[in-house]
């Protein structure tokens, strides 16, 4: 790896596992002292289901806002006010793996630190769907936590 760490982006659900991830992340870039930011994307599916049932791209953006406050708020709960005081929040809409590794596409310099399974009903996989494609298809080191 020929570029440095300066940033670990963390995907967020709300989920323990996404906390969990979130915990040793902010430890981590304590030791490196650099930043983290959160990211939760809003699920493409949910922005059609929504959709269907006739809300404007306004009230798309309201949900979506909504759900994110959601998952940033528990995740600053399960990990403490104290290690989250410099964190960034980022949103987006679409399918999560996608949105995650587009992200590693335009900056090779962060560190991907996910949950190894989010909200899913799937509790029986290994890995998660998402954290599996991100894990093998992202331009940036990945580290899963479980």
């Amino acid at each position: 790896m020929s570029e440095h760490i300066r940033e670990i982006l963390v995907p967020v659900d709300g989920s323990e596992n996404s906390i969990r991830a979130a915990t040793f992340a902010m430890e981590m870039a304590e030791a490196m002292n650099i930043g983290v930011r959160l990211f939760y994307v809003f699920p493409a599916a949910s922005v059609e289901v929504i959709g269907i049932a006739g809300m404007s791209r306004t009230d798309i953006d309201q949900a979506a806002q909504a759900a994110a406050q959601r998952a940033f708020d528990k995740t600053r709960k399960g990990v403490g006010e104290a290690m989250i005081d410099k964190v960034e929040q980022e949103t987006s809409v679409g399918d999560p793996a996608e949105e995650i590794i587009r992200f590693t596409e335009d900056d090779h310099s962060v560190l991907v630190i996910i949950g190894r399974r989010g909200l899913s009903r799937m509790r029986s996989l290994m890995l998660g769907s998402v954290s599996d494609k991100v894990l093998r298809h992202a331009e940036s080191p990945v580290t899963v936590i479980t």
